[in-house]
């Protein structure tokens, strides 16, 4: 989805976007239908599988027959039962029954098309161009490469399933939540469609194209490094689960916030993806104290570790989320999953 490009890739998601990189995840789990198991608000394993229908032998032999015609369904020999019906009031379909994959990509619908093309219009800078700048981000991933042996169990999970990290913060899961799953979900969706769209403009190469020592331990997503899908997943995922989750999942009173940047923060960096936005002390602050925060920056430089993307990367995907989130929030799906997510959570 569960839950890309970050999941884009189920085994990156976008980063997930190639099955593996979560678009960088858009979660193994939820396929569609057949992870309704998981994907279907809480009903029981198996509720997505087929139900097969064959021919069953009557309870009892028929007088002055010595074998046991079949039972169909619908009953043959039940006129009336094929015409209860309640065609004179049809239900409307219940909210509860969507799967988490399709209501993620109906949320899907509504952000690419009420926002007037707005997702089109968000920015970021390009990667950076000069020698010193890209020399600069590879010595860095070289060191950093240390840590994958440390990192690696986490890292290969988070290819395709960034959210589960999320879930644990307070514990919760598709069939306790149902709604904050979907929620979570739609986000993953939509920070897909808007990194992929930056990805296909900027075309950046892998790390592992320039410098053959950073051999990450698993092959590449096949779609661009920038932005990084992950980071684009990870941060408006936090972001969502800030809308919805009790104060503590934020750092509620102790300095963290449900937004640690803001609108005002991308334009003090404005023009320049190597001035990061944790330069600035306050914002560095507030983003440290914010656990869920902690979580997306977690599986961002987990990317990082294992050489599959700059730090530039994740910092596009980051700017990237800060400005899906509202035009996510304004879409009326959404609003009426974050109302019933909130809900959930008295």
């Amino acid at each position: 989805m569960s839950g890309g490009i970050g999941p884009s890739d189920s085994a990156d998601s976008a980063d997930s976007a190639d099955s593996a990189d979560s678009a960088d995840s858009a979660d193994s789990a939820d396929s569609a239908d057949s992870a309704d198991s998981a994907g279907s608000g809480g009903r029981s394993p198996g509720a997505g599988g087929p139900r097969p229908l064959g021919l069953s032998p009557a309870l009892r032999r028929l007088e002055g027959e010595d074998w046991f015609r079949a039972d169909r369904w619908p009953p043959q020999d039940l006129a009336a039962l094929r015409g209860w019906t309640r065609a004179s009031a049809p239900p409307g379909f219940r909210p509860d029954d969507w799967t988490f994959e399709h209501f993620a990509v109906a949320t899907l619908g509504e952000f690419a098309a009420l926002g007037g093309g707005s997702w089109a219009a968000t920015a970021i800078p390009g990667p950076p161009t000069t020698r010193e700048d890209i020399e600069a981000e590879l010595r860095e991933l070289n060191e950093v490469a240390e840590f994958r042996a440390g990192v690696m169990g986490e890292a290969l999970r988070q290819r395709g399933d960034i959210l589960s990290y999320f879930s644990g913060i307070l514990t919760f899961k598709p069939g306790s939540h149902p709604w904050t799953w979907r929620a979570c979900q739609a986000a993953v969706r939509c920070a897909q469609l808007v990194a992929l769209h930056h990805k296909a403009r900027h075309m950046r190469a892998r790390p592992s194209a320039l410098a053959p020592s950073l051999m990450p331990p698993v092959d590449p997503p096949g779609h661009p490094a920038y932005p990084s899908g992950h980071a684009t997943e990870a941060y408006l995922i936090a972001m969502v689960l800030a809308e919805i989750l009790p104060g503590i999942a934020w750092g509620e009173g102790k300095g963290g916030a449900r937004m640690p940047v803001t609108q005002a923060d991308l334009d003090r960096v404005q023009g320049s993806i190597t001035t990061r936005l944790d330069a600035d002390p306050a914002t560095a602050e507030r983003m440290r104290l914010t656990p869920l925060w902690r979580i997306a920056q977690r599986v961002a430089r987990n990317r990082e570790v294992i050489g599959v993307h700059y730090a530039s990367d994740s910092e596009a995907g980051l700017r990237l989320a800060v400005q899906a989130l509202p035009l996510l929030l304004a879409c009326p799906l959404m609003e009426g999953a974050l109302a019933r997510a909130r809900a959930e959570w008295g």
